[in-house]
């Protein structure tokens, strides 16, 4: 018998052991809640991101999000809309709102043909853009989070 072809089996498992190993980013599953003022946010987007990497979004509805975020510690942001008060939403230039009409009168999709510019993000700055908590996601961990936020 030939003793390369004994070989052949236990150097075809070392190769898939060896490929199989990635030193990629590990994801896990995570899930929880966000409260604004003590109340379920009803829509909305939280986001886990790992310095150095892209973010994981998830869309909070009725206060519960779930989805898989990046093994390790995570900046943690929130973002969710509410219409502002008569007047005090952001001011848009005549280029702007002819675009957004643009958008609307041809039926173009996209994120400009649903902008709304009434709608406002009333998160607070400190879990909004400028957000600077973390959470820690483990490997083999429930990575349940209750987040509750308060503001105005």
């Amino acid at each position: 018998m030939n003793r390369p072809l004994l070989l052949l089996p236990f150097l075809l498992f070392a190769a898939e052991v060896g490929c199989s190993r990635s030193d990629g980013p590990k994801y896990t599953i995570v899930k929880g809640t966000v409260k604004y003022n003590g109340k379920p946010i009803e829509k909305g987007t939280i986001t886990f991101a790992v310095e150095g990497r892209p973010p994981a979004a998830m869309d909070i509805i009725n206060g519960e999000f779930t989805g898989q975020a990046m093994i390790g510690t995570n900046k943690v942001s929130v973002s969710a809309l509410k219409k502002a008060a008569t007047g005090s939403g952001p001011k848009l230039d005549a280029n702007a709102k002819a675009q957004i009409e643009g958008y609307r009168k041809y039926k173009v999709e996209g994120d400009a043909s649903n902008f709304d510019p009434s709608l406002v993000d009333y998160i607070p700055a400190e879990w909004g853009q400028r957000s600077t908590h973390t959470l820690v996601v483990e490997a083999g961990a429930p990575n349940e989070f209750p987040i509750n936020i308060k503001g105005n």
